[in-house]
């Protein structure tokens, strides 16, 4: 008698049902958004110029989409497989968190939020690639701008705990769900309140290998109603 336990392999079969499930998804609502209004510019729609330029820049903008898609999904397969590029160089962390609240701060004004930057004093150099450091940054502090109601705060900050500086983003937000918490990272996963808003639900599981391939760990706290705290570690 031979016994297997065949439990991985299951789940891993499961994990792609859902990813190919998943893709399939994300792809058929811009297609057939596409689809729709090339039929209804035949259909006549392109004899009105101002129309016609209308609908063009929908399809436009559901191309620009599908880039996106294709393009996160090419990242995640490449930081999955480590064949993504890391280049690491020696970085002062206060300037990558600056550069990072600098470029999004148009978005949180917009959005009727304050944003605030707290940072350890003297915080010491650390070795990591700083477009992708500054890509899991521009994405938590994006998240927490979608889910935070105008008059909450952001809060963006670091410290050096346990041989690890420690980078954190913290909101006022709606809050994640105890049960939800656990999957956050999943690709294409998305909370209740993130079902809502545009996104591929790609872009913490991408932040999630950058950081890994780094050293560190990442990981995401919330009460529900009160905000949410998303946190990683990069080692010295």
């Amino acid at each position: 008698m031979v016994l297997r336990d065949v439990t991985e392999l299951r789940h891993l079969e499961n994990v792609r049902r859902e990813f190919v499930a998943n893709v399939s998804h994300e792809l058929r609502t811009p297609l057939a958004s596409i689809r729709a209004i090339a039929e209804t510019l035949e259909a006549g729609a392109a004899d009105d110029p101002t129309v016609a330029a209308d609908f063009l820049k929908r399809i436009i903008g559901e191309v620009d989409h599908l880039v996106e898609l294709v393009n996160e999904l090419l990242d995640l397969a490449r930081l999955e497989s480590g064949r993504a590029v890391i280049t690491v160089e020696t970085c002062d962390p206060v300037d990558v968190l600056m550069r990072a609240v600098e470029r999004l701060r148009p978005q949180v004004e917009r959005a009727g939020l304050v944003l605030r930057l707290e940072v350890s004093p003297d915080l010491p150099r650390v070795r990591i690639d700083r477009g992708r450091i500054e890509q899991v940054l521009i994405n938590l502090i994006h998240n927490a701008v979608k889910f935070t109601p105008e008059g909450g705060e952001i809060i963006v900050g670091a410290v050096v705990t346990d041989g690890m500086v420690r980078m954190s983003v913290r909101d006022t937000g709606v809050g994640i769900t105890a049960e939800e918490l656990p999957r956050v990272f999943e690709r294409f996963y998305k909370t209740d309140a993130a079902r809502r808003s545009a996104g591929s639900g790609l872009g913490l599981a991408i932040a999630k290998h950058i950081v890994q391939a780094h050293g560190g760990t990442i990981w995401a706290e919330s009460t529900p109603g009160y905000g949410t705290t998303f946190s990683f570690t990069i080692p010295l």
